[in-house]
Order: structure tokens, then sequence, then C-alpha cells
């Protein structure tokens, strides 16, 4: 990826972070951004400077249309062109059905959905004029299982499905491919901690994934070996749900 520049929101830590990482270990340009956490995000970029690359980081809240303009508008600034982009930021803040608030159930769309949105929208023309791109959305498990008080976030992880289907085939005449990876549990624990049992006991292989694990998935639907794939969803749960 040497040469190529990777924008993935809500990289402070966990799977955003090791995927920034990753893909800057491939010789990738990165831009790391992180919801409020400058420091976080520093650190990141960093990291990924140190890996032999160019980064910046961002603070930027991917709910807020002004915050990613500003994002992509940075970008574009220092790098030219974003040819990889993975919407990895997302909220999650359970709320029964009948108590949560239009503004509960906005707020958790705008940064699952509308973000997604906004961002590709504003990269995309970037990316047909390079010939081509990559847009990598993350979801989780549970939007595809459902779960209870969390409306609001499988909705809008959905959608976000959607629109990685319908851009799929829009893009696909200009090289453009859009994929979906859906996480299972990823072990996010300090290493010092033990996770909770109940965790892996739906889990055929019997351990939680690891950030890596969904940080290089990500790396390689963005490498050219990839270069046939485009409108799936990669699920990477240790057979936690299969289709």
């Amino acid at each position: 990826m040497n040469g190529k520049t990777a924008l993935v929101t809500g990289s402070g830590r966990n799977i955003g972070r090791a995927t920034a990482l990753e893909l800057a270990a491939r010789g990738a340009n990165v831009v790391v951004n992180a919801r409020s956490n400058r420091a976080e995000a520093e650190a990141v970029a960093e990291e990924a400077r140190a890996l032999g690359g160019r980064a910046i980081a961002v603070v930027a809240d991917v709910g807020n249309l002004a915050d990613l303009d500003r994002l992509a508008e940075s970008a574009l600034s220092e790098f030219g062109r974003v040819d990889v982009l993975v919407n990895n930021a997302g909220l999650r803040r359970p709320a029964p059905i009948t108590e949560m608030s239009v503004e509960e159930w906005r707020e958790v769309l705008a940064v699952n959905l509308d973000g997604p949105f906004y961002l590709s929208r504003a990269l995309i023309p970037g990316m047909i004029e390079a010939g081509g791109g990559r847009i990598i959305n993350v979801s989780g498990l549970n939007a595809f299982r459902g779960h209870a008080g969390w409306a609001h976030v499988s909705a809008s992880k959905m959608g976000a499905l959607g629109l990685t289907r319908a851009l799929a085939m829009e893009l696909a005449p200009h090289n453009i491919l859009v994929n979906h990876v859906v996480p299972g549990a990823i072990d996010t624990y300090p290493a010092n901690a033990q996770p909770a049992t109940h965790r892996t006991s739906g889990i055929p292989l019997g351990r939680l994934g690891l950030s890596e694990e969904i940080a290089k998935t990500c790396a390689f639907l963005a490498s050219e070996d990839a270069a046939f794939i485009t409108g799936q969803t990669i699920h990477v749960n240790g057979g936690a749900l299969t289709y």
C-alpha cells in the first residue's frame, strides 16, 4: 500500500487503532481520528509514523457534519486524496425503546449511519479521479442478531449495510470497492484483566477475537488481493453466527 492514504474513523483505540497501524505497517499514510481524545489520537499517529509512513491525527465527531467536513478537508489538504476509507467509529448507548428519546435515537444514527454517508460522499470524488478506491464499513454482530435496548444501534448498523450494498453497485464502474466487516465479540480488555467467561460461551472457537484480526480483514479488503470483492459482508466472529 505504498503511496496510498487511509482514513480510519474511531481509530484512537481498539479495532480502529489496530486497523490504522496495520495499514501503516503495509506502507499506507494514515489519518487517525478520535471523537475527543487528542492525546490518544496523537499517540496512534506517532506509532504509525514509527512504522515508516506519514500520519496525522484529527479530532472530529463523526456524528457532526461540520466536524466531518473538517476531517475530510484535513486529510485531503495533507495527502491530496484518500484511497481507503474505513468507517469504523460507532456509538452504543443502550436504552429501552419505550424510554428512548428522539435525541438518543438521532445521536446514534448520526454516528453509525450519517457519518459513513457524509464522509463517503466527501471522499468519493477524489477516488474517482484517482481511478479507484476502497470503502470499508465496520458493523457489529448484534446488528444481525438483534439486541434488547439497542434498537437505534441495530437499525443504524443495518442501514450502513444497505449503504454498503448500494454504493458497491453505484461505484463499481469507477473501481471503488465497498464492503462490510462485522466483528464478533472482541477482546478489548486490558492485558492483565480476565474477560467474563459468558462472553465466550457462544463462540465455537472458544475465545474472543482480537482487534488485530479485524484489522487484517480490513487490510485485506483494502489490498489488491481483494480486487474482485465488492458489496460483500465479511463476518469475523469465531463461528458465533453463520450464514
